[in-house]
């Protein structure tokens, strides 16, 4: 029995210690590919959705002994310790300090000298994990990024991404864009991003807001930046 309770013991710790280890592995100095990105976010998303099966757990059916009034009380109380479990789960893995951020390729559509315009798109689209009725990952309106549901072969899919379509409209003069094309392959945007969490009672639902907080245009390798812009 002693055994048992320290095994037990010692895979709440691991899960606990991996969860917050997985987050402290990404270093939020360092901007994430978009891969690195998936995992972050994705990482989050099972933290908030293993609370919201244990709050499930806990919120059986009315037991044969309890009276209604008692049964509701439960789900009260049960409902309080929820969202204080969120709370401490944001602030636990340091989601209240910490800003990302994540490489999106800028692809150069095309260069109008009169106006001095370069007109850009970004192609790369970062898989998130789609709603569900317990948990939502959302991006609250902006200019920049948003995230766009959609069903392929069946299955329903949800990517991050930039709003470049139509294209983004960068104001450069002629020399500047000129350098910008012969750097084309190192040429990305950079979306810095930070978490928030709230809890939806009307709609009895865990929101993962991943708020876009800064835009920029660099060249990658060099990590120079051409342009850049805060969004609020």
């Amino acid at each position: 029995m002693k055994i048992s309770s320290l095994f037990f013991l010692f895979v709440l710790y691991s899960s606990t210690l991996f969860s917050q280890s997985s987050l402290d592995s990404y270093d939020p100095n360092l901007t994430l590919t978009s891969d690195q990105c998936f995992d972050v976010i994705k990482t989050v998303w099972d933290g908030l959705k293993k609370l919201s099966e244990e709050y499930d757990s806990y919120n059986s059916a009315k037991g044969e002994f309890e009276s209604t009034q008692e049964f509701t009380e439960r789900k009260r109380k049960n409902k309080d310790e929820f969202i204080s479990k969120i709370s401490k789960f944001y602030n636990d893995n340091k989601l209240n300090t910490r800003t990302y951020s994540v490489w999106l390729k800028a692809d150069l559509i095309k260069y109008d000298a009169d106006k001095q315009t370069y007109s850009i798109n970004s192609p790369t689209q970062i898989l998130v994990q789609p709603k569900k009725k317990e948990i939502a990952v959302v991006c609250p309106s902006n200019k920049y990024a948003a995230i766009t549901e959609k069903n392929a072969a069946g299955y329903r899919r949800a990517y991050l991404h930039l709003t470049t379509e139509p294209e983004f409209t960068w104001y450069v003069n002629k020399q500047t864009a000129l350098a910008a094309k012969n750097k084309e392959v190192a040429i990305y945007f950079k979306l810095a991003f930070a978490f928030d969490i709230t809890f939806d009672e009307s709609a009895n639902q865990i929101q993962l807001q991943i708020k876009a907080t800064k835009v920029s245009l660099m060249d990658q390798n060099e990590k120079f930046t051409y342009w850049s812009e805060d969004i609020r």
